[in-house]
């Protein structure tokens, strides 16, 4: 279903660029051949009148060149144009699309150029350089070159503006290296030039028409008389500089749109102006596009600034309720603890005979702990030693098994050896017996050799087996005995870190004799200077209820601060929400 809407889309498209074509090269060459009829000295000899003269406008030679260039125009735009329309049908070939209407001005006016051109010397070619309108060959060419002129830029204005909402759905947002179209620069200048050339060109054969007549006409009745035909030229030659502005509008009007929306914070900051044609506006949208993506950047940042503003704001909020609660039991607190100073006199001197005797448990406790710490370190030093010992221990079991790794092969050696010795004496029983009663003597000694073979054989399996036993115990050994090692170095650092208590307990035992000693002359001190702790307490309960109230202040600015980052908040969603 939506592949033959699109089929129709550039169906429609096809028709209305042949109906443009057609319909504005037609309009162009019938006013030309209208204003050579109208203004002709020929036939103002021969009497004809502007009924008479209008057929002439429509002479079969012209119609047929006109067929014949409007074909091969055509196929040449199509062919052109094709990329884009095969695109907006298939949507394939994005690349090629972008850049298919950039050459097709330079096409549309040198072709009409040509054809116009070419087209007039054929037809005063056919009419033996005489045309049947009597106009010079001069004027001719002039008209027709003017008049090919401002109809290729009609034709392509007309064109552009067709395809401007098919260029929309390339969708595209930036130019690339190579993509600008020289004609959408200078568009303006090809319309202005067009315009003055269709005009200048038109009024001197006019100028000629009236010089060549018979009459003598002064300035007014000349403006009357061509005064129409001057008007009608200003405003057919003005109509590519108006195409050319509505060309320009579109884009413009694009861009205000963006900007407008930016302004006032309603852009959606995922849309972005779609490229119509490469030239200044083109590269204006780009950059256009460019700060939008910054500006979304920037949207994205402030939203994640005013997120942290809100928790931030919050937690002050939440913080300062909480100040302002502890404020006010700090406040009850302090009268409390006023209340409090009056038991701690009391209390003081209690402090100081408990002082006196714990001046005196912290002397015997330091001899203590110092008669500890002597133990520790002879216990350290006795760790260190069984600690080297069990190391040398296992040194001396692993070099055993490596011994008994030579065993294993002296005892692998020695059974090859009796294997070996088995197959030369049963090799030789053999040969006893071949040999009869001669080798009856022999016979004996190979048996015998063999039988001590048998029981070298047995003698290394039981040597094999006990060397296995003596391994697995010396493996076992080796194992408990690492154990033992991690044991004693456990218990060893374990008896560090006490030592290392014990340290730092005499340490504290001194410090605590110290201190007892001050304590006494500090309590002292105390009852001295309790009346001005009095006051001064008297003063800080003044203090918390100016903190608890400049507190409830605080809660007040944190509520309004909060108010004004959820205002912010929305402000920065409803810039960057659609982002």
């Amino acid at each position: 279903m939506e592949r033959t809407s699109q089929r129709s889309k550039v169906a429609l498209i096809r028709l209305r660029i042949i109906v443009s074509m057609f319909g504005g090269i037609f309009f162009f060459l019938i006013l030309g051949e209208f204003l050579n009829a109208v203004y002709n000295v020929k036939y103002d000899q021969a009497g004809y009148s502007l009924i008479q003269r209008i057929p002439l406008a429509f002479k079969p030679t012209v119609m047929g060149l006109f067929l014949i260039f409007s074909l091969v125009l055509h196929s040449m735009v199509m062919g052109t144009l094709q990329p884009l329309l095969r695109f907006l049908e298939r949507g394939d070939n994005p690349d090629k699309a972008r850049g298919a209407a950039i050459n097709m001005p330079w096409m549309i006016i040198l072709f009409q150029m040509i054809a116009w051109t070419t087209g007039t010397l054929v037809y005063y070619a056919m009419k033996g350089w005489q045309a049947e309108s009597g106009i010079p060959l001069f004027f001719g060419l002039a008209t027709k070159f003017a008049t090919g002129f401002v109809s290729a830029l009609y034709v392509t204005f007309a064109i552009n503006l067709i395809l401007k909402e098919s260029k929309r759905e390339l969708h595209i947002t930036e130019m690339r290296n190579g993509e600008r179209d020289l004609f959408s620069t200078y568009k303006d200048h090809f319309a202005s030039i067009s315009a003055v050339l269709f005009i200048v060109v038109y009024a001197a054969y006019i100028a000629f028409y009236y010089a060549s007549g018979t009459k003598d006409l002064t300035l007014v009745p000349f403006l009357i008389s061509a005064g129409p035909a001057f008007l009608v030229l200003i405003g057919v030659g003005i109509l590519p500089i108006f195409l050319s502005k509505m060309e320009y509008r579109f884009q413009i009007n694009s861009i205000l749109k963006e900007m407008r929306d930016l302004t006032e914070g309603a852009i959606d900051l995922t849309q972005q102006i779609d490229i119509i044609n490469f030239d200044e506006l083109g590269r204006l949208s780009m950059y256009v596009n460019q700060n939008v993506i910054r500006y979304q950047a920037f949207s994205n940042s402030i939203s994640q600034i005013v997120e942290r503003l809100v928790t931030a704001s919050m937690s002050l909020s939440t913080t300062s309720q909480e100040n302002s609660s502890v404020s006010n039991q700090q406040a009850a607190a302090v009268a409390e603890v006023v209340s409090t100073m009056e038991d701690a006199d009391r209390l003081g001197k209690t402090a100081a005979e408990r002082a006196g005797e714990v001046d005196k448990k912290s002397v015997k406790t330091l001899d203590t702990v110092t008669l500890g710490a002597g133990l520790m370190e002879n216990y350290l030093e006795t760790m260190e030693s069984i600690r080297k010992a069990n190391d040398s221990t296992i040194e001396f079991i692993r070099s055993l098994n490596e011994d008994i790794k030579t065993i294993w092969d002296v005892v692998r050696m020695i059974n090859s050896i009796a294997t070996q010795v088995k197959i030369i004496a049963f090799n030789a029983e053999l040969e006893a017996s071949s040999a009869g009663a001669a080798g009856k003597n022999f016979e004996i000694v190979a048996t015998e050799i063999r039988r001590l073979a048998d029981n070298t054989v047995a003698s290394t399996a039981e040597i094999r087996d006990k060397t296995t036993l003596i391994e697995r115990a010396a493996k076992n050994l080796i194992e408990s005995s690492e154990n033992t090692t991690r044991a004693i170095q456990s218990g060893w650092d374990n008896s560090k870190k006490i030592q290392e208590a014990f340290h730092s307990v005499r340490e504290s035992s001194e410090d605590a004799s110290r201190s007892a000693q001050s304590i006494n002359e500090s309590i002292r001190m105390q009852t001295g200077g309790f009346e001005q702790i009095l006051m001064t307490m008297k003063q800080i309960a003044r203090s918390a209820a100016d903190v608890a109230q400049s507190t409830g202040m605080i809660t007040d600015t944190a509520h309004h601060l909060t108010e004004m980052v959820t205002e912010m908040r929305k402000l920065s969603q409803a810039q960057g929400g659609e982002s």
